[in-house]
């Protein structure tokens, strides 16, 4: 979440119980997707008291020699995330074939997560661009 602490307080003080339970969710699934993107572009071996910690460069995989390995780059984005994410439930990854962007393979995230005793649907799209940059979407 990228809002500040004293707009956070405002903003509580100001809402009624119900808005903010809403709020609260919108920031708890944003934080969750920032989380993920800073997971996602951690190269594995760059953080020094975990060496299993991010994902392994797929940087080579894309320099249009060679087809990607599709189902490596799926099984980590999973390992990953579950590894890291605890907060998700139900946890999917699926590779999606388009041809919007052709330097990006496009990966769909979904899983479920509890706030407040409420399940809330999580979704977001990853897109993995040719110099192994990971962007998320919701």
């Amino acid at each position: 979440m990228k809002e500040r602490l004293l707009k956070r307080f405002t903003r509580w003080e100001e809402s009624t119980e119900a808005g903010f339970e809403e709020a609260d969710s919108n920031a708890l699934l944003e934080s969750i997707k920032d989380d993920l993107e800073k997971i996602y572009n951690t190269k594995r071996g760059t953080v020094l008291i975990d060496e299993d910690f991010g994902i392994p460069d797929f940087s080579h995989m894309l320099n249009g020699y060679t087809a990607p390995d599709v189902g490596y780059i799926l099984q980590q984005l999973l390992l990953q995330t579950k590894k890291n994410e605890p907060r998700l439930n139900s946890l999917q990854v699926k590779y999606i074939e388009q041809n919007k962007f052709p330097d990006k393979l496009q990966f769909q995230i979904t899983a479920k997560l509890t706030n407040n005793e409420r399940e809330l649907p999580f979704n977001v799209n990853a897109f993995l661009s040719d110099d192994g940059s990971i962007k998320l979407n919701s």
